[in-house]
């Protein structure tokens, strides 16, 4: 127990409940955050890479993107989920570092199990926690980003059912196509599609709003990467 008055609390059992919360509440409902941010995470990435580690690692997480969807698209769906996950994992970071320290290593919400955060082995477990649940996320979200961009095509509905590819690359996304107009921008007649060249390069795409959905995404991402340096921020500097 903390003998100074106003000393920061170290540990769960000195922590009152604030807004219905205890410390150990916030860092068991950051873990479960921080796992399926990471395991989401390695789902897309091992999805967009080529890798068995996907088929596997759903069995455990009960989640897979369908077999055989373009990397394009799930690499958008990563930036958006992902996205959102990290914004929820800040969150409750920032909440738990400002109710707790003196260091930052306490006011990191990861715990192994009664160990101090401080000291031993529990010193490296934070150590370790902290690059594989706040680092690796944000170079997840980079993959995804360069894929989607990379890889991604604009293809543009010429006539009924009948889809033609516009040019690879960023230009797509963030300028309107040329033939663009209000109702066809938020209507179904642009299509992401992705690695696939040739006659069969916008089957099986998804409908896509050139510059605005492109746009949102971007800012999302740099919000989401924004709350999780300021609640990084937090856990280092404290309040």
């Amino acid at each position: 127990m903390n003998s100074k008055p106003g000393a920061p609390m170290t540990n769960a059992s000195d922590d009152p409940a604030i807004n219905g919360m205890t410390l150990a509440t916030t860092q068991k409902l950051w873990l479960t955050l921080a796992l399926a941010t990471n395991l989401f995470a390695l789902v897309a990435h091992g999805q967009t890479q080529g890798s068995d580690i996907d088929p596997k690692l759903s069995v455990v997480v009960g989640f897979s993107f369908v077999p055989g969807l373009l990397d394009s698209i799930v690499a958008m769906w990563g930036i958006l989920i992902l996205s959102i996950l990290l914004i929820l994992n800040a969150a409750v970071m920032r909440e738990h570092a400002s109710r707790s320290g003196p260091t930052w290593l306490e006011r990191y919400p990861f715990r192994l199990w009664d160990a101090s955060p401080s000291l031993g082995l529990g010193r490296k477990a934070q150590l370790l926690a902290y690059f594989f649940f706040s680092i690796l996320p944000l170079f997840a979200l980079g993959h995804f980003w360069r894929v989607f961009l990379g890889e991604g095509k604009l293809c543009s509905e010429v006539t009924q059912d009948n889809w033609s590819p516009l040019a690879v690359g960023a230009h797509d996304f963030f300028h309107f196509p040329a033939d663009a107009t209000f109702g066809r921008i938020f209507g179904d007649y642009y299509r992401l599609a992705g690695e696939v060249v040739g006659p069969d390069a916008c089957k099986d795409a998804t409908t896509i709003f050139p510059v605005v959905q492109p746009v949102a995404m971007v800012l999302l991402t740099v919000f989401a990467v924004f709350v999780t340096f300021r609640a990084l921020s937090v856990v280092w500097r404290g309040k």
